[in-house]
């Protein structure tokens, strides 16, 4: 709803049962709006990461954040913290977003990468994993600094949305590239139309807002909230959003 079909800020929305997934006990509907669209996109990111092999099992692994400060960064950072594993965030905002970064759960904070990932392909050898909110000229550095096997789920287009890279890092490091799609509700047209595959959507929104609620906790949540506004302020914080002067989720009182 925003993106397939109209009713993003509604305050009642007609729509097919198949596309509803109930709130988790524990969560609030506030509570679940503040993870909204963002949240539950860097929870799938985290999952498709752990089924491509991402892994706790050799001890305490690094994972990059780019965007850091946004309603994906900060709640990958939320995520993955909670969930053991050392994150370096990443964000043009070092100074005024650092100390709430670390609340977050980052371990480090760093600025923008550095490095042309077009005209130096393979870099020095930096990350394991990585979660790209960014995308442009910051994705094309990740791919060429990835270790050996690495991971890197891509979701942001804040940077531009052309990626300028090479084959070398899949080719020679075997860098792995995932995307995420959190937005495909139930059936919809020029998709498939195998009833299979709208179940395993459907399975796998479920799993989301499962591992949703068993990781995070109401302090990491209050945190990621950003506060809540009037269907009038809207336009005004929007324009905000675009300045990069938010920080976390915000929440939209639809009534």
């Amino acid at each position: 709803i925003g993106q397939h079909f109209d009713g993003g800020l509604s305050g009642i929305c007609r729509v097919k049962p198949e596309w509803c997934v109930s709130c988790p006990d524990n969560f609030t509907t506030e509570q679940c709006m503040i993870l909204g669209t963002a949240g539950f996109t860097a929870m799938q990111m985290i999952i498709h990461m752990e089924d491509c092999g991402m892994t706790l099992d050799h001890g305490p692994a690094e994972v990059l954040v780019t965007g850091a400060a946004g309603g994906v960064g900060s709640t990958a950072i939320a995520l993955l913290s909670r969930m053991g594993y050392k994150v370096v965030a990443s964000t043009s905002r070092v100074d005024s977003e650092g100390d709430f970064l670390r609340k977050l759960g980052a371990t480090e904070v760093i600025g923008r990468l550095q490095g042309d990932g077009r005209k130096q392909p393979l870099q020095s050898q930096r990350w394991m994993y990585a979660v790209d909110c960014v995308g442009g000229p910051t994705l094309s550095t990740i791919l060429a600094q990835m270790k050996h096997l690495g991971i890197v789920s891509a979701v942001g287009v804040a940077g531009g949305g052309l990626l300028d890279s090479s084959v070398y890092p899949f080719v020679l490091r075997g860098v792995r590239l995932l995307g995420v799609d959190s937005t495909l509700p139930w059936d919809c047209e020029t998709y498939d139309k195998d009833p299979a595959f709208w179940k395993r959507q459907r399975a796998e929104r479920l799993r989301v807002w499962k591992r949703l609620s068993e990781i995070l906790t109401p302090d990491k949540l209050e945190l990621l909230h950003a506060g809540t506004v009037s269907m009038e302020e809207v336009p005004a914080v929007c324009e905000k959003l675009l300045k990069g002067q938010i920080r976390g989720r915000m929440v939209v009182r639809t009534a």
